[in-house]
């Protein structure tokens, strides 16, 4: 093993990013529109523009090597394009509806601008508007919908909503005191439950409509269904009013009644806290709250574990795996999940060993058993799964991370150390490409492991380096062990708002390209101090395109960069979809609870 991993590093600077020579991979699936199997999807290599298309049951299977890329493509639908991974196997693939533009009868070719095109161009842009899924370009959008100018709102009315029912024809508003006198309750007004301390607007298309439902609303990117009076006219920048259905889809039920964008002239990513170079708190000053009924506390684990649980001694419960491994001896997951129930739960490790044995040389799996073994501190065991890893991807830059860390927890300083500046170094050779979003995640970590133990690392390394940076809070760092997970992580402050990242192709295709370029799985989360209270995190997990489970890895890091620097990792099997869970709870010293 040790052979094969230095023999790893001295090539790969031949290999660069050229992936395996091997033979082509058959990737097979099925592409449905979410409810019904589509029929002549068009699938094609994009490297070669070789092709097939879905069957009468939406099934697929086309012969592809990795690195090249997929592309989908349907009348009517939006297309998408996936780069073939090592372990690409299964691409069950869910297509969404494309809305064509037709500038009056003349149909003319246009040059596709990207989100950060139209962000770049925003402020000089009043068609521009920034929405939860992505800036709408007023030009280019296949519906209608009525702008106004942020200058053009009446001062003269209680707030924005009498500014903008002057400029709205047919639009209906009801305040507190016409629904009830004195407000400050909570009730059913035509359909929704509404805050009744706040007015309560009406679009034309709805008060046609049989179902009378109030209008919601999008205010840089976040969805509220009470209208945020809390915006002072002044900060306004621009609004839209959407009432097409076209242009109301993506929003659900919640848009059924119409959707008001709002933009607000500091709503942007580069806002800082006032007086302080600390990123603003997205959640802050809006009424985006967490109601705890829509997160749910537990997730439904597999049979196989249910049945498990339910041995009471050691010989019941190698009795009762015996017996389940006849019906999933097929599944590397099987083992994983019966690894971490003898290893974790029943604490035996002879048991624990023996199924290790049983594992595939699938860097996903490896990856998950080892996020297993560093939960429960078998950091030593931890670095020979990640060594086999990195023999497998020497070409992915989440390697050189995993290994590097693994290193470290294992007290192998010196071992970590080289490989982060292996890492610049190919980098400055220009063998690695830097990433946007993944390398300040590594080079956060190799500071730390400086900031913490520089003096016992010593200058054997010239390359190395420490940035200075200010950030002592809580840090958060999620991996994941497949790169095909689509999942929603939801952050709510002590305040109980939140704010959502997604890691889906259909609301974050680019992250996820920029990933499958790089080889990484894995994002960041600052909690600047003082904190003020716990933090919650909720996840929505949506699949990863085949009928296998996703491990994520947690790890907090509290009072980071510090002398009192405290560590935490856990584990979390991510299997049921589309189901808000409660992940975990965090202050500034621990973990507070775990699902």
């Amino acid at each position: 093993m040790k052979y094969k991993f230095l023999l790893a590093l001295l090539v790969f600077p031949i290999t660069q990013f050229v992936f395996s020579q091997a033979q082509l991979k058959k990737v097979e699936g099925i592409i449905t529109d979410g409810y019904m199997p589509l029929q002549n999807v068009n699938i094609t290599v994009k490297e070669d523009e070789t092709g097939v298309l879905t069957d009468e049951k939406g099934r697929y299977e086309i012969r592809v090597d990795e690195g090249q890329t997929l592309v989908y493509s349907y009348v009517g639908k939006q297309s998408i394009e996936i780069v073939v991974e090592d372990v690409t196997r299964f691409l069950n693939i869910e297509m969404y509806d494309k809305i064509e533009v037709l500038d009056g009868v003349t149909v003319t070719k246009r040059k596709k601008r990207s989100q950060k095109e139209l962000l770049e161009e925003y402020n000089n842009n009043k068609d521009l508007f920034k929405t939860a899924f992505g800036i709408l370009d007023k030009k280019r959008i296949g519906y209608r919908m009525v702008t106004v100018d942020g200058e053009d709102l009446s001062q003269a009315g209680q707030d924005f909503v009498d500014g903008l029912q002057s400029r709205i024809p047919g639009m209906q508003v009801f305040r507190p005191n016409a629904l009830r006198p004195g407000g400050g309750a909570r009730a059913k007004v035509l359909g929704r439950p509404t805050d009744l301390t706040v007015p309560v607007v009406y679009l034309p298309r709805a008060l046609r409509s049989i179902n009378v439902v109030p209008a919601a609303y999008d205010v840089d990117g976040i969805i509220y269904t009470d209208a945020p009076t809390f915006i002072n006219i002044n900060n306004i920048e621009r609004i839209a009013v959407i009432e097409s259905l076209a242009g109301v889809a993506k929003y659900g039920s919640v848009g059924a009644g119409g959707v008001i964008v709002i933009n607000t002239k500091v709503g942007n990513t580069a806002k800082k806290e006032p007086g302080t170079k600390k990123p603003f708190d997205q959640a802050k000053l809006r009424n985006n709250f967490v109601d705890d009924e829509d997160v749910a506390s537990t997730s439904r684990p597999p049979e196989y574990l249910s049945i498990l649980n339910q041995s009471k001694e050691r010989d019941q419960a190698r009795s009762t795996y015996q017996e389940l491994q006849k019906r999933y001896a097929s599944s590397p997951y099987f083992y994983l999940d019966a690894f971490s129930y003898f290893n974790s739960d029943m604490k035996d490790m002879s048991m624990a060993d023996e199924i290790t044995n049983r594992f595939s040389q699938d860097p996903t799996v490896l990856k998950a058993l080892a996020y297993k073994l560093e939960e429960t501190g078998d950091h030593k065991d931890a670095i020979e799964i990640f060594k086999d890893v990195f023999v497998l991807r020497p070409h992915y830059v989440q390697s050189y991370l995993d290994l590097a860390k693994s290193y470290q927890y294992a007290g192998l300083l010196e071992n970590s150390a080289n490989l982060f500046a292996r890492y610049n170094h190919l980098i400055n050779e220009s063998f690695f490409e830097a990433s946007k979003t993944f390398t300040p995640i590594l080079r956060r970590d190799f500071d730390n492991l400086l900031a913490l133990n520089g003096a016992i690392i010593g200058n054997n390394s010239t390359t190395l380096k420490l940035n200075q940076d200010d950030f002592d809070g809580t840090r958060l760092v999620f991996e994941w062990n497949n790169g095909e997970a689509e999942f929603e992580l939801q952050f709510v402050n002590p305040d109980n708002q939140y704010f959502t990242w997604k890691h889906t192709l259909q609301d974050n295709p680019e992250r996820i390209k920029e990933e499958k370029k790089h080889g990484f799985s894995s994002e960041e989360y600052l909690i600047y101090e003082p904190q003020g209270g716990t933090w919650g995190v909720n996840v929505k997990y949506m699949g990863n395109k085949s009928l296998t489970p996703t491990y994520l890895k947690v790890t907090a890091y509290h009072n980071f960069n510090t002398k009192n620097q405290k560590r935490t990792i856990k584990v979390f099997r991510l299997g049921e979809k589309n189901k808000n869970l409660r992940l975990l709870s965090i202050n500034s010293t621990d973990f507070l609870a775990i699902n």
